[in-house]
């Protein structure tokens, strides 16, 4: 195997583990055992590593090792409370902009994410719903403030993936208030969106607070 082969080969498995939440939140990854798994050196191994850190998904301690993020719910909130100060701005900045091309990119990114679901793809469905929320964003013209709100929804999506239940009721109730957001830009209503989005984020918080999910240990997975 060359080096970037192995590379790619870690970094995806211990990725799709993470954010299809197969492995628990701080699980530590030993490089030793992977680099025997793969039966490669330890630098394509740390390579990886150090790339996944810096997608947010994993935390190197020195001395200690890497291990998967493990936010505490204070984290989370501080996280949620962060982007509805952002949101606000978004609206206010961007709402009076957003026309007829907005509105079809929103229908079509809503149409992605009910495929998402209906295939149970949980993290294609964050990427969309990210995007669904750029486009108000970016309507307000606000180069820095698209790349604020970006940041916190990656954030906010690894978040999501580590801790979220991907149930068919609360993802029916998300698809539903989406529909609702665009029929309040389609309506001009831009009060009761705002009133609608700080509800839905309060709803998404309230979900990161459970964990349902049987994890794995990294050693199955090579």
């Amino acid at each position: 195997m060359r080096k970037e082969t192995v590379e790619q080969k870690v970094y995806h498995l211990i990725k799709n583990a993470i954010l299809n939440r197969q492995m628990a939140p701080g699980n530590q990854l030993f490089e030793s055992a992977i680099a025997e798994k793969v039966k490669a050196s330890r630098t394509p191994i740390r390579s990886a590593i150090t790339k996944l850190e810096s997608e947010g998904l994993v935390n190197v301690i020195p001395n200690k090792g890497a291990f998967i993020v493990q936010p505490t719910i204070e984290e989370m909130v501080q996280a949620f409370e962060m982007r509805k100060n952002l949101e606000e701005m978004v609206i206010q900045k961007g709402f009076s902009h957003l026309g007829t091309e907005e509105i079809n990119q929103l229908k079509q990114l809503l149409h992605e994410m009910k495929d998402a679901y209906n295939e149970r793809e949980i993290v294609l469905y964050q990427e969309k719903n990210n995007a669904f929320h750029l486009v108000l964003a970016k309507a307000s013209g606000n180069r820095y403030l698209v790349e604020f709100m970006e940041e916190i929804l990656n954030r906010i999506t690894i978040y999501m993936v580590l801790y979220d239940v991907f149930t068919e009721d609360n993802e029916e109730r998300d698809l539903l208030e989406h529909e609702k957001m665009i029929k309040l830009i389609e309506a001009g209503d831009e009060e009761k969106l705002g009133a609608l989005l700080f509800g839905h984020l309060e709803s998404s918080l309230k979900k990161l607070q459970q964990d349902k999910v049987n994890y794995q240990s990294i050693t199955t997975l090579f």
